[in-house]
């Protein structure tokens, strides 16, 4: 057996000699690593079922538009895009895009003929806009919008109920083209949406293109083309991509551009997280520092006697940081596989909550990415192995004549 091998026994077998003390840091250690994990995978699971929600569900993860179309206030409509197969295709060949759909968004006021109310209309091709977002029907009263259907609308759950609106029921969209002239239209309402956001849920009106096209007057228009890609943690790259294909008279954003207080959220949990987990680390890295003290001065006149012996002051202090390294190991083996079963757990069988604002209940799926949990488990374990380097250094300073006289 190696002389390294010999040590690392040695400062197992030593560890176990006070076995209250060692098992208490060794729980604390289990728990801080698992705890670590365990914060990971549920703000990464926050994240994913919100950038699910409104990427699949509302915006896509790329939306294209005129450039001007998301600064302008009550002219938006004059910054529209011509509705083109040739455009389109040549999104879908930039790498990383999956599906494009075009849209055409406005304001209108709807109605069911005793009371109106502001609503913020979608109008979409029905079959584009599942490719792009096949939850954008998800939980829905009713039936969605398909392919070939006419004077249809689908609204978020609380305008539908504010209006005292029921599937089937007709009711009026009142609009103004880019000329000013207002016109009406009326349409059956097939279904109703319980919303993730309250905006959506209160003003939220979905509609085909040919029906907008009817009521706005502009025949062959689109005022964004949404985008589907093949990796949605790839937004930001696959948005640079298009911008530079499609030029400076187009202005492409993600869906985080779109929604930069869901970026800032991210920032700030991001480096809540890594304040908690650092905090953590500094606990644990203190608890095993205590433990190694103590067993330093508690086995001050063991040492005196090995030095008397002959034995090297290096080869003091090697043992005393390998007991540091092995209790660093054993607790960051374990901690792992307790988070990362916990959070097994916790995937299969989600976290259910309901989102403010929000109609329905949300289900989360925490999880962690190897990256994480490789990042974790290093830095507890030299945080450890620093931990002991302390007393290591204390034990191999030590006078052989001091330590024999302590008591």
């Amino acid at each position: 057996m190696s002389v390294f091998w010999r040590t690392l026994t040695l400062a197992a077998r030593n560890l176990t000699r006070n076995g209250r003390r060692t098992g208490v840091t060794l729980l604390g250690l289990t728990l801080g690593v698992a705890a670590a994990l365990v914060l990971q995978a549920f703000v990464a699971g926050i994240f994913t079922l919100l950038g699910g929600v409104v990427v699949q569900g509302r915006t896509g993860a790329i939306q294209v538009h005129r450039v001007g179309h998301l600064t302008a206030d009550q002219d938006a409509l004059k910054f529209t895009m011509p509705l083109d197969d040739a455009f389109m295709a040549r999104i879908k060949r930039v790498e990383g895009v999956k599906a494009v759909a075009p849209r055409l968004t406005f304001e209108a006021t709807i109605g069911n003929g005793n009371q109106s109310t502001l609503a913020l209309v979608t109008a979409v091709d029905p079959a584009r806009e599942e490719a792009v977002c096949p939850a954008r029907y998800a939980n829905e009263i009713g039936v969605p919008i398909k392919k070939g259907d006419s004077a249809v609308a689908v609204l978020g759950l609380k305008l539908a109920d504010g209006l005292r609106a029921k599937n089937g029921d007709e009711l009026q969209l009142l609009a103004s083209g880019v000329d000013g002239q207002p016109n009406l239209l009326d349409v059956k309402q097939i279904g109703k949406i319980p919303a993730a956001t309250e905006i959506d849920a209160r003003r939220l009106v979905i509609t085909t293109m040919t029906q907008a096209e009817k009521l706005l007057q502009m025949q062959g228009q689109v005022t964004e083309y949404a985008v589907a890609l093949q990796r949605d943690d790839q937004a930001d790259v696959v948005r640079d991509r298009l911008q530079a294909e499609l030029g400076p008279h187009y202005q492409v954003v993600s869906w985080l551009d779109l929604l930069p207080a869901i970026r800032s959220v991210r920032k700030m949990l991001t480096s809540v997280l890594r304040v908690v987990v650092a905090v953590l680390l500094l606990l644990l890295v203190t608890a095993v520092a205590n433990t190694m003290l103590m067993s330093v001065l508690e086995r001050t006149r063991e040492i005196g006697t090995m030095l008397a012996l002959g034995m090297r002051r290096e080869a003091i202090g090697k043992l005393l940081l390998a007991e540091a390294t092995v209790l660093g190991a054993m607790g960051t083996l374990l901690g792992g596989s307790v988070g990362l079963g916990v959070i097994q757990v916790l995937y299969i069988h989600g976290v259910t909550f309901r989102p403010p604002g929000a109609d329905v209940p949300a289900t989360m799926h925490p999880d962690v990415d190897m990256v994480s949990v490789a990042v974790t488990i290093t830095l507890v374990l030299l945080g450890t192995m620093a931990a002991g380097v302390g007393p290591a250094m204390r034990a191999s300073k030590l006078s052989p004549a001091e330590c024999l006289r302590a008591t």
